[in-house]
C-alpha cells in the first residue's frame, strides 16, 4: 500500500439478510464490518470511510449511501472499495449497472471483496463484473418472483401479509405454522363499529362521520383527527368482514424526464378470500354501507390525466393543505376547489372561477412590475452572484500578479540573477499558474454576463407565457405552465354565497410568483 492509497467499505443489509436475521441471533452488517475490516488488515489497506444502509431498493435511487459512494468514487476520492460481493453494489436494470460501472471505470477504482480484486480497466475484470451484476439482477428478479408466489399462497390461506395491520388489528404469529394472522384490538375495534353504524344506520354522509369521531374524541392510531379519506378506507376495506383483500393497488413503475416514477393505481384484478380472523362488522351493516356509498359517490375516471389545472398550486390560508378539485355527478355543476381537511371551515369555490382569477391577478402583476433587477433575486441568489463577483475578481487580481511576475521572471533572467535551468523552472511553473487561474475566470465570468442577460429577459418571457395560457388544450399542460410561474397561491374564502346572485368571486388569494433563478 502506498502512503497516498485510501480505501472504503461498502455495506448493505439485503431482504435476504433480514430473513435470515429471524432465524439466526447475528447481525449481518457487523458481521461483514469485522469480514473486510479484518481483510484490510491483513492486506495493509488504509481505511478511511464506511458506508452502510439497510435497504432493499431495487434502484440507486433508493440508496442514499450508493448515491454517496458513487458520487466520491467519480471523484477519484477511493484506490478501491471493499464490498462483500459485487452484488452488493447494484441490483438495479442495465441503466444502473451502467453508471456503476462507469463511475468505477472512469476513477479507475477498484472493487475488491475477499474472494477477488477487479480492476475495472482491465478487460477481463470488466467482462467478469459486468458478468457479477448480470447474475445479481437476475437472482434479484428470482427472489422477487419466489416472494410474491408465497405472498399470494399466504393470501389464499386466509393469512395476513401485510406489515402494517388495519386500524381495529394487530399483528398476530400463527401458532406451529409461518405466517401471520389478525387479532383484534378491542378500542380500535370499537371505534370501527362506530364508524360503521353512523354511516349506516345514523344517515350521515362521510363528512358528517368525520366531524361526529372528531366531536367524540376518538383518535386514529397516528393522526390527531380523522379526514374524509381515512374514514373513506374503513368503509371500503373487506377485512372488517373477515376478508383478506390484496393487490388492491399494484405497484406500476413509469418513467418521466428519465426518472422512474412509481405509481400505485386501483387495480381491477383484486384478490378478496376468506380470512382466518375474527371480523368486526356483520356483512349486512357492510352491505348496507357499500349500497350507500355507491349511491352518494360521484363517478371517478381513473386514466392518469389531470384533472386539476391548480393540483400543487393553491393551498389552504387557513390550514396549509394542498386545495383539491371536487367533481360532482350532475353535468350541470360545475367542479369546485376544496379543502379536504375535515377540521378546516375554509369554503370552497368553482375551480373555473379560482382558475381565472390566478390568471387575471398575474396578468395585473405583471402590467404593473417594474423591472428592478436588484428585486427579481432572493438573497440567496444575491448572495451566490456577489461570491461569483468576488471570486472573479480576487482571481483576476491573482492573474494580475502572475502576469508582473512572469516579467520579472524574464527580468531577473535578462540581468542574470537566474541562470537557464532556474528560469525555465520559474518560468514553467507561473505559466501554468497562469493558465490555471484563466481556467478558473472562464466560466465565473460567463456565468456573470449570463446573469444579466437572464435578468433583462426574465419578465418578458413570463409575460408572454401567461398569454398563450388560453391556448393551451391539456390540463396537465397548464398546470406544468403555472409551476414555472408560480411558487404558489394561497386561497381564503370565509363567507358562503346564499343567494343566487351572490358574488362567486368573494375570496382572497395571494400569489407567489418565482423569482427568475440564475444558473
Amino acid at each position: 500500500m502506498q502512503d497516498d492509497e485510501n480505501y472504503c467499505i461498502y455495506l448493505r443489509k439485503s431482504r435476504e439478510d433480514r430473513e435470515l436475521e429471524k432465524y439466526d441471533n447475528i447481525d449481518t452488517l457487523d458481521r461483514h464490518r469485522k469480514a473486510l475490516q479484518e481483510y484490510a488488515i491483513k492486506h495493509e489497506l488504509k481505511i478511511s470511510h464506511i458506508y452502510e444502509e439497510v435497504v432493499s431498493g431495487e434502484t440507486i435511487s433508493e440508496r442514499k449511501e450508493m448515491q454517496n459512494l458513487i458520487r466520491d468514487v467519480e471523484c477519484n476520492m477511493w484506490t478501491g472499495v471493499l464490498v462483500m460481493e459485487v452484488e452488493r453494489l447494484a441490483r438495479g436494470d442495465t441503466s444502473d449497472q451502467g453508471i456503476v460501472l462507469k463511475a468505477f471505470k472512469y476513477s479507475s477504482t477498484k472493487i475488491i471483496t475477499p474472494l477477488k480484486t477487479y480492476d475495472p480497466n482491465n478487460e477481463y475484470d470488466e467482462e467478469y463484473f459486468e458478468f457479477g451484476l448480470f447474475m445479481s439482477r437476475r437472482e434479484y428478479k428470482t427472489i422477487n418472483r419466489r416472494l410474491q408466489r408465497g405472498r399470494t399462497t399466504s393470501v389464499s390461506e386466509g393469512k395476513y401479509v401485510g406489515s402494517v395491520p388495519p386500524f381495529g388489528y394487530k399483528r398476530k404469529k400463527l401458532d406451529n405454522t409461518k405466517g401471520y394472522t389478525l387479532e383484534l384490538e378491542s378500542q380500535e375495534a370499537k371505534v370501527v363499529k362506530q364508524i360503521f353504524n353512523l354511516f349506516a344506520y345514523q344517515e350521515m354522509s362521510i363528512n358528517g362521520v368525520v366531524k361526529k369521531v372528531n366531536e367524540l374524541g376518538l383518535k386514529p392510531r397516528k393522526s390527531l383527527y380523522w379526514t374524509i379519506p381515512t374514514i373513506k378506507d374503513i368503509l371500503c376495506n373487506p377485512v372488517y368482514i373477515g376478508k383478506i383483500r390484496w393487490n388492491a393497488r399494484k405497484q406500476v413503475i413509469s418513467t418521466q424526464n428519465g426518472e422512474r416514477i412509481k405509481h400505485r393505481p386501483r387495480n381491477s384484478d383484486v384478490i378478496v378470500i376468506d380470512g382466518l380472523h375474527q371480523p368486526i362488522i356483520d356483512e349486512d351493516t357492510w352491505n348496507i354501507v357499500q349500497n350507500k356509498r355507491k349511491q352518494n359517490s360521484p363517478p371517478v375516471q381513473h386514466n392518469n390525466q389531470v384533472q386539476n389545472p391548480l393540483v400543487g398550486i393553491v393551498y389552504c390560508e387557513k390550514c396549509g393543505k394542498p386545495m383539491q378539485r371536487r367533481p360532482y355527478t350532475s353535468k350541470s355543476k360545475e367542479p369546485t376547489l376544496m379543502c379536504n381537511n375535515s377540521q378546516c371551515d375554509n369554503i370552497s369555490s368553482k375551480l373555473c372561477i379560482v382558475e381565472d382569477k390566478i390568471i387575471e391577478s398575474l396578468k395585473i402583476w405583471f402590467e404593473n412590475y417594474h423591472i428592478d433587477y436588484d428585486k427579481i433575486i432572493n438573497q440567496k441568489q444575491k448572495t451566490d452572484i456577489m461570491t461569483n463577483k468576488d471570486v472573479l475578481k480576487q482571481l483576476e487580481n491573482k492573474l494580475d500578479k502572475e502576469i508582473i511576475k512572469q516579467n520579472k521572471i524574464y527580468d531577473c533572467f535578462e540581468e542574470g540573477i537566474y541562470d537557464k535551468v532556474e528560469f525555465t523552472e520559474r518560468l514553467s511553473i507561473s505559466k501554468s499558474n497562469i493558465k490555471q487561474l484563466k481556467e478558473q475566470i472562464k466560466p465565473l465570468k460567463m456565468k456573470d454576463e449570463k446573469s444579466d442577460i437572464e435578468n433583462k429577459i426574465a419578465i418578458p418571457k413570463l409575460k408572454n407565457m401567461i398569454d398563450i395560457y388560453g391556448k393551451l388544450k391539456t390540463n396537465e399542460e397548464k398546470n406544468a405552465l403555472l409551476k414555472t410561474i408560480l411558487e404558489k397561491v394561497t386561497y381564503l374564502k370565509t363567507e358562503k354565497a346564499l343567494k343566487k346572485d351572490s358574488d362567486p368571486t368573494n375570496f382572497e388569494i395571494h400569489i407567489y410568483p418565482k423569482i427568475p433563478k440564475l444558473n
